[in-house]
């Protein structure tokens, strides 16, 4: 009698371990009745030459998180940042998407700052639908690629456009076009030219250069000097457009325009001699108060000035910690992205919602004056 009450006994308390397991199981899948933190993946560039532009993103996601920690998490749960350095180039990319969809803590991403690295992880994550979004993958390949996949960076396809409409408003014919020889500089170069063929415009000399590694451009320059160019267009990034800047007087093109794309859209630019220097940028510091908030958090933060893809970088974390906190029920991967697909959210840099993976918000154009960026359209 004692044995059989004995195995009824023990027989009970089997059957509670294995509810409590399923139970415990089934919560760390979904996210919804656990008590551990929600994590964001986070793959930038954080070593290398471009560790800069990656560490401003970084610490952009982290205040977004950091704010909403202080205000209560989701749900009262907090949440952490899972950071990997993909130091820009594709296959370290790849291997950090791969660890991110495995870690089933992880249910949304913050990626990347190469389009490169962008497009080395897009189908990991879409297979394993995993919500990304992307604050500076700008190349046009990312249109309408993944159903889990959005950038609140511009389309360059739209930014090259935008620049040749610009130029024909200021009444220029005929311009020199310099690009970074990589995805970023080639693609919006290819839609620039697009733009000024329908637009009448003439490349009169294209000139290329290497990202990280040219440093003096006396031939890119001389021969822009002799073209007959009224203009300079430059298709990268901050350093190698602030160094042509430095330099084009040298070279006989001290008089003419010169705009820039948003790769130079960063307070490192006004280190260079830029004064004069037409900049595309998606985000107003005196926009908003909300703009305003987030460049006094910032710089109350990590003691610097953050610049267009630091902004952009926070209100993909922001978008993220909306989706989660709209989310009926379980918090999961696939529940996170449903509320993203349909997300319309004003950020710092304007009000957000996407289309084919791309932000529908305006680009806009600045003009350096006065060592500051002052908004002209």
């Amino acid at each position: 009698m004692k044995r059989d009450l004995m195995k009824k006994l023990m027989s009970m308390v089997i059957a509670s371990t294995i509810i409590a397991g399923c139970l415990t199981g089934c919560g760390s899948t979904s996210g919804a009745t656990s008590d551990d933190p929600i994590s964001i993946g986070a793959s930038f560039p954080l070593t290398g030459s471009i560790a800069a532009d990656g560490q401003t993103c970084v610490d952009a996601i982290n205040l977004a998180i950091k704010q909403a920690n202080e205000a209560g998490g989701i749900n009262g749960r907090t949440l952490k940042l899972e950071t990997g350095d993909d130091e820009g180039t594709p296959t370290s990319a790849a291997s950090i998407a791969n660890k991110f969809v495995d870690d089933d803590k992880i249910l949304a991403v913050v990626s990347s700052y190469n389009s490169s690295c962008m497009l080395a992880q897009v189908d990991i994550y879409s297979e394993a639908e995993l919500p990304c979004i992307s604050p500076v993958a700008t190349t046009p390949a990312l249109t309408g690629v993944s159903d889990f996949f959005y950038r609140t960076a511009p389309n360059d396809a739209d930014c090259g456009s935008y620049a040749g409409d610009f130029l024909k408003e200021k009444g220029i014919s005929k311009v020199a076009l310099f690009y970074e020889n990589d995805d970023y500089g080639l693609g919006l170069a290819e839609a620039f030219e697009a733009k000024c063929a329908e637009l009448g415009i003439e490349i009169v000399t294209t000139q290329t250069y290497v990202y990280g590694e040219t440093v003096d451009y006396s031939t890119q320059l001389t021969a822009t000097s002799g073209s007959g160019a009224e203009a300079i267009f430059v298709c990268g990034c901050v350093t190698e457009m602030g160094l042509i800047c430095d330099q084009r007087s040298d070279y006989g093109c001290g008089d003419m325009m010169v705009l820039l794309g948003n790769g130079g859209y960063a307070p490192a630019l006004l280190d260079y001699n830029t004064e004069g220097v037409y900049v595309q940028g998606e985000f107003d510091r005196e926009q908003s108060e909300k703009a305003k908030e987030f460049v006094e958090a910032f710089k109350t933060e990590y003691g610097y000035e953050p610049g267009n893809w630091a902004a952009s970088a926070y209100d993909s974390a922001l978008i993220v910690i909306e989706a989660m906190k709209e989310c009926d029920g379980d918090i999961t991967r696939a529940s996170i992205n449903e509320k993203i697909s349909g997300i319309s959210f004003p950020g710092v840099c304007g009000n957000y919602t996407f289309v084919n993976c791309n932000s529908t918000k305006e680009e806009l154009m600045f003009q350096v004056t006065d060592k500051k960026f002052a908004l002209i359209k």
